[in-house]
């Protein structure tokens, strides 16, 4: 009997990082699990709960959880999930990220799906909870990829999804310092922005791969920062500057 396939509102979760994190925060998301023989062996408990809740768990030859994942880096193991409906930025969850002092990420038309993994992985390091990104074209959204470069950080990020970035920013600038990262001219560091003192919590804005933070995003931010290098190339990965600006920012010193 054929694994049946997955449908378009639906969402395969790869790897077992990702997977283990899956049945730890969110088991009853879990619609069927799929997996090889060797990872068979690890996956006990999670049958058991699948079993349960009479749910479809079952291993596969090789061949066929390549079909299930839809890729050959599975990793052993597949979830399928319903996919997860993005969230609204509501006047309540503005006034709790202000009340909790939030951390938080704004990805302004990040549109590679690893690279959005990857900041989520960060992100999740560093014990930030939310994320917006505008519901603009090309911006990536949380997808196959995503989950699978995530390693599990995707159970620990929300996402919001806001009409436009720039008015977010003007709303979010009420209870938080927005930081926006920057290549020209002769910004501060993040470290010494840090150093100085903030006035309000940070949130950390980021922009597309190519082309940066939108002149108008850049308007809306409190202070462009500029992570410090050497000149032998332009530039950090977007994900690596998010690494970077989620420690100096956000890490536990």
């Amino acid at each position: 009997m054929k694994p049946a396939p997955v449908k378009p509102s639906e969402l395969n979760v790869c790897g077992w990082q990702a997977v283990s994190a899956l049945f730890a925060q969110h088991p009853g998301e879990v619609l069927r699990l799929f997996f090889d023989a060797p990872t068979g062996k690890r996956a006990g408990e999670m049958c058991s709960y699948l079993a349960k809740n009479k749910r479809i768990y079952r291993q596969v030859p090789p061949e066929e959880l390549e079909k299930v994942a839809g890729t050959v880096h599975h990793g052993g193991i597949v979830a399928v999930i319903a996919a997860r409906p993005l969230r609204r930025v509501t006047p309540d969850v503005l006034a709790a990220w202000a009340r909790e002092q939030a951390p938080l990420l704004l990805l302004d038309r990040v549109s590679n799906a690893n690279n959005l993994g990857a900041i989520v992985r960060s992100a999740a390091y560093f014990g930030v909870r939310a994320i917006a990104i505008p519901d603009a074209p090309g911006q990536a959204l949380p997808s196959e990829a995503a989950y699978r470069v995530a390693e599990g950080g995707m159970e620990f990020v929300d996402f919001y999804r806001v009409p436009s970035l720039p008015e977010f920013c003007a709303a979010l600038k009420r209870s938080h310092y927005l930081i926006g990262t920057s290549l020209r001219g002769t910004q501060l560091s993040p470290r010494e922005v840090r150093d100085r003192g903030l006035p309000r919590p940070p949130a950390i804005v980021l922009g597309n791969e190519e082309k940066g933070i939108a002149p108008a995003v850049a308007a809306a931010c409190d202070r462009l920062v500029k992570i410090p290098g050497t000149d032998t190339v332009e530039s950090l990965n977007v994900s690596a500057a998010a690494a970077v600006l989620c420690w100096e920012f956000f890490g536990t010193r």
